[in-house]
């Protein structure tokens, strides 16, 4: 870092009385600072990309390890060099990762062996550690068809699914699921995950349908890149800058995911769906009934569906609204 942060690219002598920028204290919601942190984030990636094209021996594959691995905007640039014949990020590059590589050292230095069965669905199951109140909750074993109806009418649904994802990215396990559509979905999000306006909200989609939506012609299953969106449907997961953060699902990568956004592009012609993290605000995804109960009241979502398993909220009126728009409308979304 001090070899190529030198002062002919950065000031750091302005780091000795930072209360004399202008941008000061202002917040990261403020505009401008947004716009001056993105000037300087692509300015030290510049620095380093320089760095690489004078230095490095073109045409080798690029693996990013470290929490840097996780800045999707980065990752995205690199590929884009064309310095490298491939660039790799694993979906645990942060210290989630280190673990695992740490247990993988000890295996080979124990049993000269490596290899380790393992895929970012190597979580635990989920717990049913409590009962539901039978009051508070709609309950009943629902279609792929029927939860993506909910999703269609603006609902906002925890999902779970399997054993939770390894790493720092909800990967369709455990995560929180809306339509893709308005920006107030977006908002309402940011609400439910008690974080700033500005984030954006990453979209998963059928990998058949990712070149359509997002210029993407690969698998992209562990939400590590950007691309750019191809249409302004998709709102509440476009960033300001007209990128998304794309996950995209096959039936062998995770069938039940790919099941709902068939289902869900059979209803609305997008088989793309908000994904963020079901967790409170800086702890591990949930993972027990409990828990997900609490969170779905305290912070706002209409439902959840556990394993196929719908509970919806009576006390939500968009749920209200669901069941009685324009007539009354049976759990399959036909109005009768």
């Amino acid at each position: 870092m001090d070899l190529l942060l030198i002062p002919e690219h950065v000031r750091l002598d302005l780091y000795d009385h930072p209360e004399s920028s202008l941008y000061f204290n202002v917040g990261t919601d403020d505009p401008e600072f947004r716009n001056f942190a993105g000037i300087f984030s692509d300015r030290i990636f510049e620095t380093f990309h320089q760095f690489a094209k004078a230095h490095m021996r073109k045409g080798l594959p690029l693996v990013i390890a470290g929490g840097c691995g996780l800045n999707c905007d980065w990752n995205t640039k690199w590929r884009e060099t064309g310095l490298f014949s491939d660039v790799f990020v694993p979906p645990v590059a942060n210290d989630s990762g280190s673990a695992i590589g740490t247990a993988i050292d000890a295996q080979l230095h124990f049993t000269g062996e490596a290899k380790i069965e393992w895929d970012v669905y190597s979580g635990l199951p989920f717990k049913t550690d409590s009962q539901l109140a039978v009051e508070r909750y709609d309950s009943w074993d629902a279609s792929y068809e029927e939860i993506a109806n909910m999703l269609s009418t603006g609902l906002i649904l925890g999902w779970v699914s399997g054993r939770y994802e390894i790493g720092p990215r909800a990967l369709g396990n455990r995560s929180i699921l809306a339509a893709p559509f308005e920006d107030s979905t977006r908002v309402r999000l940011n609400e439910i995950k008690q974080r700033e306006q500005f984030r954006p909200i990453a979209p998963v989609c059928l990998e058949a349908d990712a070149a359509r939506w997002f210029g993407c012609d690969h698998g992209s299953p562990f939400m590590l890149f950007t691309y750019y969106t191809t249409t302004d449907s998709l709102r509440a997961v476009t960033h300001v800058n007209g990128t998304a953060r794309l996950q995209t699902v096959s039936p062998t990568t995770n069938a039940n995911l790919y099941r709902l956004l068939l289902a869900f592009r059979e209803r609305t012609g997008y088989g793309v769906l908000c994904n963020t993290s079901l967790n409170f605000n800086g702890k591990g995804f949930i993972n027990n009934l409990t828990d997900l109960d609490t969170y779905t009241v305290d912070h706002g979502l209409d439902g959840f569906v556990v394993e196929g398993r719908a509970h919806l909220l009576q006390s939500s009126e968009r749920y209200a609204d669901y069941q009685s728009a324009a007539g009354r409308r049976d759990r399959s979304g036909t109005i009768r």
